[in-house]
């Protein structure tokens, strides 16, 4: 899994159920599937107080090809 699969599954999970419970359930399930070096930010939704709010600030950020 690369950290990109690890977000996109992080955004399914607010848009879908929409609650900070799924989100920090979804991100629970990621974390040890990615590299260590790359687990901070799936850490840092796990210990939000809002997740939800994290991955909305997340999506605002993304850079897309375009």
């Amino acid at each position: 899994m690369t950290l990109t699969d690890a977000v996109l599954i992080l955004l399914l999970a607010a848009r879908i159920h929409g609650t900070d419970d799924a989100v920090r359930a979804s991100a629970k399930s990621c974390v040890k599937k990615l590299p260590r070096g790359k687990r901070e930010l799936i850490y840092n939704v796990i210990n939000s107080h809002s997740p939800m709010d994290l991955v909305a600030l997340m999506a605002e950020n993304l850079q897309l090809d375009d």
